[in-house]
């Protein structure tokens, strides 16, 4: 005699819901191991990590390469050098940095990435850095309005199979003397955690607050020398406390209390600001704008020398017609204390700001809603304008 069991979604649903009852005895018994120590079956890691490379392949389909970013940049390599040694190498070890026993402990152990980055294509290894992986140890960014700074990590990443301990030593961590003040400048008025503290943020800016880097990386960093102390303690406030978008720079402050955050705003203030380029000379920054400013010169259908006389003409004169005042109203040496100069900052941070700015993406001190309603009148060709004409003027 033949049973023919009959499919209903009456039976559909009673054999759902004994799933649901046996999963929870199963977690309310305790007796899965969660111990990192135990590991995964064999079968449950080739699982977990197949879906892992299945969901940053597809997931990152919609990022490409910007146009005017390269890769190879020396000073896109140096931005990030010094938050990967910050952030990252204390799980991932680095050229001459060995990873812990204890972080090797992890499970899954975060891999060492000179070995790993190759496997990955430029948008996978960007879905990945500002998303980070749930389940591992992965944070992601702390800002996702920031993916210039995530492709800068992605260039440093590219680098970082080729690159020898002494090079990274130069980059990450200021080279040999970051121990002690270059420039001959002194520290010796600041204690102990501020002099720490110093020489954490000299790694990219300088004791000196003018940048870091040679061999094609100068202009890497703004210039945060002579900035006024008011200006200089509402950024490192706003970053402390998230209110300015920065993966970068919310890591760097918000570690710090406000005494120190005020200890290191008055140091920089008291630093001699940059020189002026000069007319005609390559533009703070050159290495990291010029693929920028040949896409500017390309869109905006002006020639350099055009590009910059609109710039200067936007900085001195406004544009009324478009409802742009005057730059230099507060951003000059009459202008607000509270406002940052930008003379001879670097071309790519200039137009950075003010497209974020433009994205109502920036945020920054009590000042910095004043921008919104201008930034969104400016057309790509200003930005690119003001851009290369504060890199070629000084302070």
């Amino acid at each position: 005699m033949k049973m023919r069991l009959t499919i209903t979604g009456r039976r559909l649903a009673l054999a759902g819901a004994a799933a649901i009852v046996a999963a929870l005895g199963v977690s309310w018994s305790g007796l899965v191991s969660i111990a990192a120590n135990t590991g995964h079956f064999q079968v449950v890691e080739w699982f977990l990590h197949s879906t892992m490379r299945n969901a940053v392949r597809t997931q990152s389909l919609p990022y490409s390469l910007p146009e005017g970013v390269d890769l190879a940049d020396p000073s896109l390599v140096r931005r990030a050098a010094g938050h990967f040694a910050s952030a990252c190498s204390s799980c991932h070890g680095a050229p001459g940095v060995l990873q812990s026993p204890t972080v090797l402990a992890m499970m899954p152990p975060p891999p060492r990435l000179e070995g790993q980055v190759g496997r990955w294509e430029d948008r996978e290894l960007f879905w990945i850095v500002r998303h980070g992986i749930k389940y591992s140890g992965m944070p992601a960014w702390t800002t996702q309005e920031r993916p210039d700074e995530v492709w800068a990590m992605v260039a440093f990443l590219r680098a970082l199979p080729g690159m020898g301990e002494e090079e990274y030593r130069t980059l990450a961590l200021g080279g040999e003397g970051v121990a002690g003040p270059p420039s001959g400048l002194s520290t010796a008025g600041f204690d102990g955690g501020t002099q720490a503290a110093l020489a954490d943020c000299a790694r990219c800016h300088g004791l000196d607050g003018l940048g870091v880097g040679a061999d094609g990386s100068a202009g890497a960093f703004p210039v945060i020398a002579g900035q006024s102390e008011a200006y200089l303690l509402s950024a490192l406030t706003a970053y402390a406390r998230g209110e300015r978008t920065s993966g970068i720079m919310e890591a760097a402050a918000g570690i710090h209390t406000p005494d120190r955050l005020a200890e290191l705003a008055a140091h920089y203030a008291g630093q001699p600001a940059a020189g002026a380029a000069g007319a005609g000379a390559e533009p703070r920054g050159a290495t990291l704008g010029a693929e920028h400013r040949a896409r500017a010169v390309r869109s905006s259908g002006y020639d350099e020398a055009h590009l910059a006389e609109l710039g200067r003409r936007i900085a001195l004169e406004g544009l009324p017609e478009r409802k742009l005042p005057a730059c230099q109203s507060c951003h000059g040496e009459a202008g607000q204390p509270a406002a940052p100069s930008l003379a001879g900052q670097p071309e790519w941070y200039i137009a950075a700001q003010l497209q974020l700015f433009k994205e109502g993406a920036r945020g920054g001190g009590p000042f910095a809603h004043l921008m919104e309603p201008i930034a969104v009148n400016l057309k790509d060709e200003h930005i690119d304008a003001l851009a290369l004409h504060y890199a070629r003027v000084g302070r």
